[in-house]
């Protein structure tokens, strides 16, 4: 059973047990192939294939229902038609299962017969005590634990464990569809609300904000539920770690793609906007702020300041940075007399910010050694808050914030690298290599800086809701 102490949705992220509802034909029967991803994924407690036709399912026995199960079962994954969701609730509810997953499409996202079975499913669940996560979802993963509930093939992607939780209002923005192993995202945790029948974004922030392997939360909201609970949750949640919301349905077409994917209610932009403004999370704008965002605040600091400075190898990044930067609502530093001081030994070129050491690269024997005096220079300015990186990923590069890192660290202030080069494969393979030193990398040059905007903006945040006492 679950751990004492943990919250009811303890069950869904850490089940030590779980009873699989759903097709069991190989190769590609729905609960035959949930149950594979979670033995790939690492998933070491009991399975419990519930199927009338087979007598065993990857070489574990399966039962013909849930009463043939003598054990106290955690968690119920349910991937059957929408006609049979209901029986089944009701079998779970019976055996003293609290927490199902449905991962069945067909409900309130279809009309007015679906928002019936789906308000029955809630009411059945709820009589005995059950919480249920969906309809219309890919469930959850536990990277720490290898709970993966996806109905779909996965394979192998399975991210490294990292202190990231993302929540979702949709498959897109999940390990179904996105290749978190190969981009290297730290993952602790990702949840699925689909239609959010009954649990929902103010059961999952509160849950996360107390979460020890959580130090960051990004979700993505097409509506709310409860505008006064969410608002509570939220700010209870900003007060401890970093909350960023992507709420897309902007426009009114966007709105409408919104009610007709989950049978929700979008709302007014501005509503939501300002409700985020006042609960303390940071509002995100794209598919790729979402993913990406998160990994700075995770692996870094989050800057005390809105003052940036830029070390580039090039001078027209530096330029362009310096714009990103400032639309972000950062501001460029501008260097004390002694920094200024410590560069010109190096190079008067170097005194200004950004610091463009691309000319002196040019002439040295070993060009990436540069970074090794004019980082820590920089970072250690009393005027500077937050730093971007500018360089040609590649070995040279890895090798050289390799011997940096712990000076970084040191210093305690947070540190983003931008990259470029020639080949994309090489430049992947050192922006995973540069994370493992947990320097977050990007390829993307905007991102580089907006990444420590949102650290600023959180720990602005976090410090306001914490001197209220929240």
């Amino acid at each position: 059973m679950i751990p004492a102490g943990k919250t009811e949705l303890g069950r869904f992220f850490e089940p030590q047990s779980i009873a699989v509802f759903g097709s069991m034909k190989e190769p590609q029967g729905e609960g035959i192939t949930a149950m594979r991803n979670m033995r790939d994924f690492g998933f070491q407690g009991p399975l419990y294939p519930i199927s009338r036709s087979r007598a065993e399912v990857l070489g574990t026995r399966a039962y013909p229902d849930l009463d043939a199960i003598t054990d106290s079962v955690d968690l119920a994954l349910v991937i059957t038609p929408p006609p049979t969701v209901l029986p089944i609730v009701e079998q779970c509810g019976r055996k003293g299962i609290r927490a199902v997953i449905v991962a069945t499409e067909g409900f309130a996202e279809t009309g007015p017969d679906g928002v019936r079975l789906q308000r029955e499913l809630v009411e059945t669940a709820h009589r005995y005590g059950t919480r249920l996560l969906g309809p219309n979802t890919l469930g959850v993963l536990n990277t720490a634990r290898g709970v993966v509930t996806g109905p779909y093939r996965l394979g192998g992607n399975k991210p490294p464990l990292g202190g990231i939780s993302y929540c979702t209002q949709t498959g897109f923005l999940t390990f179904g569809v996105h290749p978190i192993r190969d981009l290297g995202l730290p993952i602790s945790k990702i949840c699925d609300f689909g239609n959010k029948c009954d649990i929902n974004e103010s059961d999952l922030l509160p849950y996360l904000a107390d979460d020890p392997s959580t130090n960051v939360i990004s979700m993505h909201l097409e509506d709310i539920k409860d505008g006064r609970r969410f608002l509570r949750a939220a700010t209870y949640a900003a007060a401890r770690k970093p909350v960023l919301i992507l709420k897309p349905g902007r426009s009114e077409a966007g709105a409408r793609a919104a009610a007709s994917h989950t049978g929700s209610l979008a709302g007014d932009d501005l509503v939501y906007g300002s409700a985020f403004s006042q609960a303390g999370a940071i509002r995100l704008r794209t598919w790729r702020e979402y993913w990406e965002i998160p990994k700075a605040l995770s692996l870094q600091p989050l800057a005390k300041g809105n003052r940036i400075a830029i070390v580039t190898a090039t001078g027209g990044a530096g330029v362009m940075l310096t714009d990103a930067a400032v639309e972000a609502g950062l501001v460029v530093a501008a260097f004390t007399p002694a920094t200024r001081e410590r560069l010109g030994v190096l190079s008067p070129r170097l005194a200004n910010n950004p610091v463009d050491v691309g000319p002196l690269m040019s002439v040295r024997e070993s060009p990436f050694t540069i970074y090794e005096e004019v980082v820590p220079a920089v970072l250690s300015d009393p005027n500077v808050d937050c730093l971007t990186i500018v360089c040609h990923f590649g070995q040279p590069i890895v090798h050289v914030l390799s011997g940096l890192v712990s000076r970084i660290s040191e210093i305690g202030k947070p540190v983003t690298v931008f990259g470029y080069g020639l080949d994309l494969p090489d430049m992947q393979k050192a922006a995973r290599e540069i994370e493992s030193l947990e320097l977050p990398a990007y390829l993307d040059l905007e991102m580089s800086v907006r990444a420590l905007a949102a650290g600023a903006a959180c720990f602005k945040v976090k410090t306001l809701l914490q001197d209220k006492g929240t």
